[in-house]
């Protein structure tokens, strides 16, 4: 990292921001700061006070923002090609020097907000008298004044300070902290207006520019200044990590920043332009699919993170062609440091297939019965997946639709997902490939084991798991209590369906049966809202003859809907909870084995060096909401 750190002169900066010397990168967001926000800086400015540092970035290396002038400049509104090129551009300090720029530089009246968040227009003034009396709160004496320069009461009628002319300024001895950098006229001026009324005022004046007028003028801000050698990574994530009071700008808006200065927009190739009518790679993307599908959620930064997957394979196949070795040889990744490197032109060769990747992986999703984009386990994977497909293709033989599902199992049963995220992707994607082409498996199918003890702990629906096991039960083709239809259809459909509990919660409390038991996956399975409702609190014999009663059914037939929810039949009719646990205890986990192509851990094993089933469910807590909970 290279920089510079020294101060500068107040009165130089604002300089610069007139010329457009000084500019901002398109990407910062608008002034927002309020009136009384700005009275307070220009009381710690007057008073010399520390008020933080400026971090600025050097034009004309490797980062190259989008320019534009700050709020209030003569080059705010102006295209760039009418702009001068900026010499630097400022990374942090925006509201500050924007402030100033407008209070203490700019003729016109500075655009700030009320308390309440209204947009207002006001000049800011100094009462002299105030600020040199002893004892006086130095930030009441500064005062904002509308932009006729007139208070105004209730009803419009002026009330207070009536500044509309320089005389009422000379008459109400109020300063317009516009004069600031240059008060000579004014203060003479003012001098002569009393010295006409046989009052002489010139020693309290020279005072006050003394005093308080040159303490601005002086005020030097300390700058911290990147050299145009940094990385545009370097650069990004310094400005993150300074840009702590504003809203935290993402991957994207920073790429699309970058990009932005090769006239590429990102965002509206990604969102789309309505007044043009165009579709961005986002709506491409969903197609005719629900609008709470499977890319409902999806982010922009999910798809440059499988660009950059795909950028660093292509780095690294070219320095092995090159004949690199070792630390020469770049790292496939897709970190955030390395997915704000990602060149223009690499998005470019890689959007079209990224963009087919994740339709091909919303098919493969859909196909292993995960429709609604709250049932995807790991959206990271999803990324994995869509990553995968740009560069092996679509097209898999039956062996490989096995190796492809297998993989993806393995990492949603064995809750791979978790953590670390970016470099499982960047790892799964090329030895996912290898495999397929006949080489060892990827670490996510090897290093991954289900426990059967984990399902007395899966209770709610944000573990990958607990969705997992749910949509390996759909595609076994469990069928609806009351209806008999697939439940998979049902939620292609939309008919009212959620997981519910077999063993009603109410007979479980009856008859003292542990929650922990009775609320795990074990004892829930995904029903219509119309089963649901005469299951009840009744024990399972009642509402079991109750179904058969009122929708005709035979107990046999029943008996085989029970089934291809892996429940035994007979311990459900005889209210029989610990024997129908066990027996659905022990069919879930031979599911989990069926899909992960290996044999689940029968009890929690140490030296296996798994986490602790409770510590997962933990973790999954965290984040839930009530609304999440079954």
């Amino acid at each position: 990292m290279s920089f510079d750190t020294t101060k500068t002169n107040l009165k130089d900066l604002l300089a610069a921001a007139h010329t457009g010397k000084l500019q901002l990168p398109d990407f910062q967001r608008d002034y927002v700061w309020d009136e009384d926000g700005v009275r307070s800086l220009l009381a710690s400015i007057a008073k010399g006070f520390p008020v933080g540092a400026l971090l600025t970035l050097e034009r004309g290396g490797s980062v190259e923002f989008k320019p534009r002038g700050l709020r209030g400049t003569p080059f705010e509104h102006k295209p760039e090609e009418e702009c001068p090129a900026p010499e630097t551009l400022l990374l942090d300090g925006q509201q500050r020097m924007t402030s100033l720029y407008q209070a203490i530089f700019s003729e016109k009246a500075a655009e700030v907000r009320t308390a309440k968040g209204k947009k207002v227009r006001r000049f800011f003034y100094i009462d002299i008298e105030g600020a040199m009396a002893a004892g006086k709160d130095f930030e009441e004496c500064i005062l904002t004044i509308p932009e006729d320069r007139i208070e105004k009461g209730a009803f419009g009628k002026a009330e207070g300070f009536d500044l509309s002319s320089q005389e009422l300024e000379f008459a109400n001895l109020m300063f317009p902290l516009n004069q600031t950098l240059d008060p000579t006229q004014w203060i003479f001026s003012c001098v002569a207006y009393w010295k006409n009324r046989d009052e002489e005022r010139l020693d309290q004046f020279l005072v006050f520019q003394k005093e308080i007028l040159e303490s601005i003028q002086t005020y030097a801000m300390p700058v911290i200044c990147l050299g145009k050698e940094n990385s545009r990574e370097a650069v990004c994530t310094v400005f993150e990590k300074v840009n702590v009071g504003g809203k935290k700008l993402d991957a994207f808006e920073l790429v699309t920043a970058i990009y932005a200065s090769d006239r590429f927009n990102l965002r509206e190739d990604w969102f789309g332009d309505a007044k043009n009518g165009t579709k961005g790679r986002l709506e491409r993307m969903r197609g005719d699919s629900p609008a709470k599908g499977l890319f409902q959620d999806i982010a922009n930064t999910d798809f440059l993170q499988a660009c950059t997957v795909l950028h660093t394979m292509d780095e690294q196949e070219k320095a092995i062609v090159e004949g690199k070795t070792g630390k020469a040889v770049p790292a496939i990744s897709c970190r955030r440091e390395i997915m704000l490197g990602l060149p223009l032109e690499a998005y470019r060769n890689h959007a079209e297939g990224v963009q087919a990747g994740f339709v091909e992986a919303a098919r493969f999703l859909n196909g292993e019965k995960i429709v609604w984009g709250r049932d995807v386990p790991y959206p990271p994977q999803m990324v994995a997946l869509a990553a995968f497909f740009a560069r092996y293709g679509s097209k898999l033989a039956a062996p490989e639709q096995d190796k492809l599902r297998q993989w993806y199992w393995s990492g949603v049963l064995g809750e791979y997902y978790g953590s670390a995220t970016e470099t499982k992707i960047a790892r799964d994607v090329p030895q996912l490939i290898r495999w397929m082409k006949g080489g060892e498996e990827p670490r996510t199918v090897w290093d991954t084991y289900f426990q059967m003890d984990r399902l007395d702990s899966l209770r709610m629906r944000l573990s990958a798991a607990y969705k997992g096991l749910h949509a390996l039960l759909m595609r076994e083709g469990c069928r609806d209590f009351i209806s008999g239809k697939p439940v998979d259809l049902m939620t292609v459909y939309s008919d009212p369906l959620d997981i519910h509990h077999i063993f009603p919660r109410k007979w479980c409390d009856d008859r003292g049966i542990d929650p922990n038991l009775y609320n795990s996956i074990v004892n829930k399975t995904a029903l219509s809202a119309a089963s649901n409702r005469e299951i009840g609190g009744n024990a399972p014999s009642e509402y079991l003859a109750r179904i058969e009663r009122k929708h005709r059914f035979e107990p046999e037939q029943l008996d085989a809907i029970l089934r291809t929810h892996l429940i035994d039949p007979d311990a459900l009719r005889a209210d029989d909870f610990e024997s129908f646990y066990a027996a659905r205890k022990a069919s879930l986990a031979q599911l989990a084995q069926a899909a992960q192509g290996k044999a689940v851990v029968a009890e929690h094993d140490d030296e296996l060096g798994l986490p602790d089933p409770e510590m997962r469910e933990a973790e999954a807590l965290e984040n839930i909401s009530e609304e999440d909970s079954i």
